[in-house]
């Protein structure tokens, strides 16, 4: 029988979180200042062949939708989220690893079927927070999970004993937006072939930076967690050079400002960004990085 120590397992998977969102925040990581020193064991027999399927749907990270019901508006750096891991070493529990809007929670759950059974006490941070109005309703809520269930791909319910939905996720599907892009249109209009907009976008690290046709460009990516898409561009900055084309470039630079989400196109390696109405902003194709210089 193996026991695997969680404490700095727990630890090092809050540090790896994606940084465009809740995770990535001053003085909230779990540390010996402001979090209960302690360490709890997984055990766990050797695991049946379909054993990681059970746990499988769960894996990423997740923002909250509802509490008891109740829809999860806020947005920013205290919007809550929970996120789950594997267990290398105990194939049937998963790490999970909360954020109520201002503390962060670490945890885990044996997984059996849709069952999920608390493994010991979570440990949290003891942060106070001036503006946290999801804290109490998601320590309680996250405390009294005992199974959960699939709605579609990108969200699942986490259920009380009685089968009463205590938080809906909703999963962050951009890191498909990670690496080089060049605009092919922008409100619908081709980019002439004269200029080559060519960005990269880094979700972890929240940047964006590259050529906007003529300028350099550099901004700032903001995950917009009350949507499952959301995603907005923010401080954009650009050299002050010009060009022939400066129009198509100012074009685009609106357009980028206007983005509100982000979704595939035909595969990965196209990109829709469109604005809060759903009308079509910008669309892009993945580029090697090799060809972000050239002309």
């Amino acid at each position: 029988m193996k026991s695997v120590s969680l404490l700095a397992t727990a630890i090092s998977a809050t540090l790896l979180m994606s940084g465009c969102n809740v995770f990535k925040k001053n003085g909230t990581t779990v540390d010996s200042e402001n979090a209960n020193v302690k360490t709890t064991t997984v055990t766990g027999q050797p695991k049946p062949a379909s054993a990681e399927t059970l746990i499988e749907p769960l894996l990423g990270s997740w923002s909250v939708t509802t509490i008891n019901g109740e829809e999860v508006k806020v947005n920013g750096d205290n919007h809550p989220e929970v996120t789950f891991k594997a267990i290398p070493e105990a194939k049937t529990a998963i790490l999970v690893i909360g954020f109520n809007g201002c503390n962060y929670l670490n945890g885990s759950w044996i997984v059996k079927g849709t069952k999920l059974n608390p493994n010991g006490e979570f440990i949290t941070s003891l942060k106070a927070c001036p503006d946290a109005p999801y804290e109490f309703a998601f320590n309680q809520a996250i405390n009294q999970v005992a199974s959960y269930s699939v709605i579609d791909n990108n969200s699942i319910s986490l259920n009380s004993e009685s089968g009463t939905a205590l938080m809906t996720l909703r999963k962050r599907n951009l890191s498909f937006l990670n690496g080089a892009w060049q605009v092919t249109t922008i409100k619908g209009t081709p980019v002439p072939a004269s200029t080559a907009i060519k960005v990269v976008i880094d979700i972890d690290e929240c940047k964006i930076h590259g050529n906007a046709g003529c300028n350099i460009l550099n901004g700032t990516v903001v995950i917009n967690l009350d949507k499952g898409d959301g995603i907005e561009f923010k401080d954009l900055a650009t050299t002050r050079m010009t060009c022939p084309d400066i129009a198509t470039e100012q074009s685009f630079l609106v357009a980028l400002e206007e983005v509100a989400t982000c979704t595939e196109g035909a595969s990965a390696d196209q990109a829709i960004m469109k604005d809060s109405d759903g009308m079509p902003m910008l669309t892009l194709i993945r580029i090697s990085p090799d060809r972000l210089n050239e002309e």
